[in-house]
C-alpha cells in the first residue's frame, strides 16, 4: 500500500536521520491473522534522538496499534499530529483480518478522523484488498485495489485517483493477469522470470485517466498492452495459442474480444497415451488470419517411463536439423510430470533449485548434443546413494574459422566436474576443471534466509581447493563456452580490420562491453557497443529496518508484490566515421557498481561520462552486520546492536561539517498483552544508583556486560 501513512523518518534540524521507514500498517490485509505467535516477540518500543521521538504500541498479536511521533519544542516533547496515528483491526470468526483503519489524532493522542483504511473481501476464487486514503478536501476515497488468486499471485491491480475540485473518483491504471500456477512464491528464485513468463496466460495493461476521460468502469479504459495464451485439446492434439489485440490507440477494454486475433500457435502431437509431446508444429498468422509460417520445430522421443531420450530442433525445413540432444538414465527413477509440466521442462521452465537442471525427467547418466555449425559435446554424470549428483566428465568440440583463412579449425576441450551440497540438501557449489585449458571454475549457488535459490557467484582458482577469486555474480545459468577477450587497441575494441562484421565482447572487471562493428576495405564504416557496470556484490540491507521479530513481517506491499522488473544502467556508444573513433551517444546519470574491496563492500556512483562522482564504503562485523557507512564526500553513519542480536541499538550520523545526530532504539519482550520493559543502555550511561543482578543481589555498579534490574526495569548493559 503506497500512501502517506508510511512511518516517516526522524529528522534533526541539521540532518535527516533515517529510522524504521516501513511499518506494520503496510502488512497486506490477507496476511494479518488473529493468531498469537508461539514465542514472545521482541518489538521496538521507541526510537529517540535529541530532537525527535517515536513511540510504538501493539495489540496482543504483535500488530501496531499506534505510532506517536514527538518533536522537542522549548525542551518539551510535543506530539506531531501530522505523522502520528492510531490503528484498529477487525477480525472475522476464522481469525482473518477483514479491515484495518488508521485514524488521525489530536494533541492529546486521542483518535479523531479517519486517515486511511483497508479491507479484504473474498469474491469467488480471488481475494481482494482495497485501500482508502484521505484527500486534501478531508474526504476519504479508494486509492488502490489488488486481487490475488488461489496461489497468492497478484492478478489484478487498480490504481484510483480523486479530483477534489470536481469531486470525482476515477481509475488511473488497470493491470490484469492470469497464471497457470504459483508465481509470486518464486520471486527470489534465480529463474523467476522463466516461471512468470512460462505460466502467464493473460496480460492486460490499460489506462483511464487524462484531462478529458474520467471513468470508474474498467471496460471503458484504453488498452495499452494485451496478450492471451489459450491451451486447448482437439482431436488428440494439444494447442497453445497466442492472441493479441493491436488495434488503434482508442481501443477500449470492453472491445478486446471483438478486436482480438490469433498471432501464433504451437500444435503438439502426443504419444499414444497422451502424456508426452512427440512433435511440435508452429504457425504464425497476420491480423487477417493468413498463415505467415508453418513448420515442424521440434520432435521428441521418450522411454516407457516418460523420460526424454532425444530431442531434435529444426530449421524451417523439416529436413534441416539444427540441434540434436540425446540422453540415458542412471536408474529407474522417473519424475512424475503432467503433460503441461513435461512441456515446461523441455524449456527448463520448472527449475526451482539448481539440481533440477539435471533432474528434469530422471537422473541423467549421459547426455550429448550436436549443432549444425559443427559444435558438439557429451557428458557423463555420477550419483550417490541418496540420488544426488556428485560430479561427472565432459567433452566439447568447437569448429571455428580463422580471420585470414577459409580453413576451419576444430578444437576439443574436456574436463571433469564435482558437486557439493548444503545442509538443506540442495546444490551448494560445482567445480568445473577444464583439463585441456588447465583451469578451475567454481559456481557457488546463493540462497536467501528462507532457502530460496536467488542466484550464482562465479570464481576462478588454481586447484580443487582454490584459492578462489570472485569473477562475476549473476542469476542466469552460465554457458560453458567462454568468450575470448580481445586486447584493446586504439580505438578501443577495434582489433580486427578484415572486411566484414566483427563482434565486441569484453569484461575488464569493471565494465561489461558488447557490440559490433563493420569493416570495408580495411576501414571501420560503422558500429556500436554498449557497456554496463560489472558488480560482484550487493548493498547491505539497512539495519534500521530490522527492528522486529520475523514472525511479524514489516515489508511493504509495494516491495513484496512489485513487478520484479530489473533494468541495468547502460552506456551506448556509436562509431563516428568523421572522427574515426567511438562517441558516447547516451549514458545514465546515476548508476552504481557494487563490489568487494579489502573486506568491505564498496558502491561507486557514476555519471553519464562514466566518471565516479561519489563512493560509499560499507563495513561489516564478523557476524555480517553493517556497522558503518563511509561517504567519500564526507560524513558517515555508524550502527551498534543489542548484544547477540540483529536489533539496532544506536545509529549515529555524522555530516561532513561534523554535525551529529544520534538515534537510540529501545525494545521490549512482549507477552502478547503486557510488555516486560527490557531496555538497552550503554555502560557509560549506567549511572542509576539502585542496581540488582538477576539473583536479586544489590550492587553499586555493574562489573560486566549482562542483564540487570534498575529501578524495577530490566536493562542490558554493554
Amino acid at each position: 500500500m503506497k500512501n502517506s501513512t508510511l512511518l516517516l523518518a526522524i529528522a534533526s534540524a541539521m540532518l535527516l536521520q533515517a529510522v524504521p521507514a516501513v511499518a506494520q500498517n503496510n502488512v497486506p490485509i490477507r496476511k494479518i491473522k488473529a493468531v498469537k505467535p508461539a514465542t514472545e516477540l521482541t518489538l521496538l518500543d521507541r526510537v529517540e534522538s535529541d530532537t525527535h521521538r517515536k513511540v510504538y504500541q501493539y495489540n496482543e498479536y504483535g500488530y501496531i496499534t499506534s505510532v506517536m511521533e514527538y518533536n522537542k519544542e522549548a525542551g518539551q516533547w510535543v506530539l506531531d499530529t501530522d505523522n502520528s496515528y492510531r490503528q484498529e483491526y477487525v477480525f472475522n470468526a476464522a481469525g482473518q483480518c477483514t479491515a484495518r483503519t488508521c485514524f488521525n489524532v489530536d494533541k492529546a493522542g486521542n483518535k479523531t478522523t479517519e486517515k486511511n483504511k483497508a479491507n479484504m473481501e473474498v469474491i469467488g476464487d480471488k481475494t481482494w484488498e482495497r485501500y482508502y486514503k484521505e484527500y486534501p478536501d478531508s474526504t476519504t476515497h479508494i486509492s488502490e485495489a489488488y486481487a490475488y488468486d488461489q496461489w497468492g499471485n497478484r492478478v489484478e491491480e487498480i490504481i484510483y485517483g480523486y479530483d477534489s475540485y470536481i469531486k470525482m473518483e476515477t481509475i488511473r491504471t488497470y493491470n490484469k493477469r492470469e497464471y497457470s500456477g504459483p508465481v509470486d512464491k518464486y520471486t527470489d528464485n534465480s529463474n523467476y522470470e522463466t516461471f512468470k513468463n512460462g505460466r502467464l496466460l493473460y496480460y492486460l495493461r490499460a489506462r483511464g485517466y487524462d484531462d478529458y476521460h474520467f471513468t470508474m468502469n474498467t471496460n471503458e479504459l484504453y488498452v495499452e498492452e494485451f496478450h492471451k495464451t489459450v491451451w486447448q485439446t482437439e482431436n488428440d492434439k494439444l494447442y497453445r495459442r497466442e492472441y493479441g489485440c493491436r488495434g488503434s490507440m482508442e481501443l477500449r477494454v470492453g472491445s478486446i474480444e471483438k478486436k482480438m486475433w490469433k498471432s501464433s500457435e504451437s500444435e503438439f502431437t502426443l504419444n499414444a497415451d497422451g502424456t508426452r509431446p512427440i512433435k511440435e508444429t508452429v504457425r504464425g498468422y497476420d491480423e487477417t488470419g493468413e498463415v505467415k509460417y508453418d513448420y515442424t520445430s521440434h520432435t521428441y522421443t521418450w522411454d516407457d517411463r516418460g523420460r526424454l531420450l532425444a530431442s531434435f530442433e529444426y530449421n524451417e525445413s523439416p529436413s534441416e536439423v539444427s540441434y540434436k540432444g540425446e540422453y540415458t538414465y542412471a536408474d529407474d527413477y522417473a519424475k512424475t510430470l503432467s503433460l503441461r509440466e513435461a512441456i515446461a521442462e523441455l524449456s527448463c521452465g520448472n527449475q526451482i533449485y539448481p539440481e533440477d537442471e539435471f533432474l528434469q525427467f530422471g537422473r541423467i547418466a549421459t547426455s550429448s548434443f550436436w549443432y549444425d555449425d559443427g559444435d558438439s559435446g557429451n557428458s557423463t554424470y555420477e550419483w550417490n546413494a541418496n540420488g544426488q549428483l556428485t560430479g561427472g566428465t565432459w567433452t566439447e568440440t568447437c569448429t571455428t574459422s580463422e580471420p585470414d583463412t577459409d580453413n576451419p579449425t576444430t578444437r576439443t576441450d574436456y574436463g571433469e566436474t564435482r558437486v557439493g551440497y548444503n545442509a538443506d540438501g540442495h546444490m551448494a557449489w560445482t567445480i568445473d576443471h577444464s583439463i585441456s585449458e588447465n583451469d578451475f571454475t567454481k559456481i557457488e549457488y546463493l540462497y536467501n534466509k528462507e532457502g530460496v535459490w536467488t542466484g550464482e557467484a562465479e570464481y576462478s582458482g588454481d586447484g580443487w581447493d582454490g584459492p578462489w577469486t570472485k569473477e562475476n555474480e549473476r542469476g542466469n545459468a552460465r554457458a560453458r563456452k567462454r568468450l575470448a577477450t580481445r586486447a584493446a587497441t586504439t580505438p578501443k575494441f577495434i582489433d580486427d580490420l578484415t572486411d566484414g562484421s566483427h563482434n565486441i565482447e569484453n569484461n575488464d572487471g569493471v565494465w561489461n562491453t558488447n557490440g559490433n562493428y563493420n569493416v570495408t576495405d580495411g576501414v571501420v564504416t560503422g558500429g556500436g557497443y554498449q557497456q554496463t557496470l560489472a558488480s560482484n556484490a550487493s548493498v547491505p540491507a539497512n539495519p534500521q529496518y530490522n527492528y522486529t521479530d520475523p514472525l511479524m513481517p514489516l515489508e511493504g506491499e509495494e516491495n513484496e508484490d512489485a513487478e520484479y522488473v530489473t533494468s541495468e544502467a547502460i552506456w551506448y556508444y556509436d562509431w563516428n566515421t568523421d572522427k574515426g573513433d567511438w562517441e558516447l551517444a547516451w549514458g545514465p546519470t546515476d548508476a552504481k557498481r557494487v563490489y568487494n574491496k579489502d573486506g568491505n563492500i564498496v558502491a561507486d556512483t557514476y555519471n553519464g561520462n562514466q566518471t565516479i562522482v561519489s563512493t560509499i564504503t560499507y563495513r561489516l562485523d564478523d557476524d555480517g552486520r553493517l556497522i558503518e557507512e563511509i561517504y567519500s564526500k564526507g560524513g558517515n553513519i555508524t550502527y551498534e546492536y543489542l548484544p547477540g542480536t540483529d536489533y539496532l541499538l544506536e545509529s549515529v550520523e555524522t555530516a561532513a561539517d561534523g554535525n551529529r545526530n544520534v538515534c537510540h532504539y529501545y525494545y521490549s519482550k512482549h507477552n502478547y498483552v503486557d510488555p516486560t520493559g527490557i531496555e538497552s543502555i550503554k555502560r557509560n550511561d549506567a549511572s542509576t544508583p539502585v542496581w540488582y543482578d538477576l539473583q536479586g543481589r544489590r550492587i553499586t555498579t555493574p562489573t560486566s556486560k549482562g542483564i540487570y534490574i534498575v529501578n524495577g526495569k530490566k536493562v542490558v548493559v554493554r
